[in-house]
């Protein structure tokens, strides 16, 4: 997987900071990152781009990583983003877009029922950065792979029918 992973350009790592107190579930972060990358997709490529392939257009695959208990769940997504944009922005800033996108989507508290909060303490519950070097971010975001039962921690956010996996192909 790490071989495959170096062979993509990725642009975007994403990490959905832990929050130790509620964490998120798996389910939620695949949902919410899902959600960005079509609103990516629909902001910045023709509308025609569900037909495309994945190498034209944005795609992310993530990683959870902790154990929730000597080392804290949190989660590294890698962005790809394709290298010709479609539609003029006058502000084309995908890192930003990312950061919005999280605060402005509802999340509910799985325990409570009541609605989360974002960013009151000032601490932004995402780190992105853009990558410098593939192969270096492509090993960090998936060191915990190789822990035994770790099979379910790794996800691509793109529904189904994309099947991104022909990528390695």
């Amino acid at each position: 997987m790490q071989k495959w992973l170096k062979t993509i350009p990725w642009t975007h790592f994403i990490t959905i900071e832990p929050t130790p107190s509620l964490p998120f579930k798996q389910d939620e972060i695949i949902q919410r990152m899902r959600t960005m990358e079509y609103q990516l997709n629909k902001k910045y490529l023709k509308s025609s781009f569900p037909k495309w392939d994945a190498d034209n257009r944005f795609w992310m695959v993530g990683f959870r990583e902790g154990d929730g208990f000597g080392h804290q769940i949190h989660y590294h997504i890698l962005l790809h983003t394709p290298s010709v944009l479609h539609k003029k922005i006058q502000f084309e800033n995908v890192g930003a877009d990312i950061q919005m996108g999280w605060i402005m989507m509802p999340s509910q508290n799985p325990y409570s029922g009541k609605m989360r909060k974002f960013c009151l303490d000032g601490k932004r519950p995402l780190d992105v950065q853009k990558v410098e070097n593939v192969i270096a971010t492509s090993i960090y975001c998936s060191k915990w792979m190789n822990r035994i039962d770790a099979g379910e921690d790794w996800f691509f956010t793109t529904p189904s029918n994309m099947n991104p996996t022909r990528v390695a192909a």
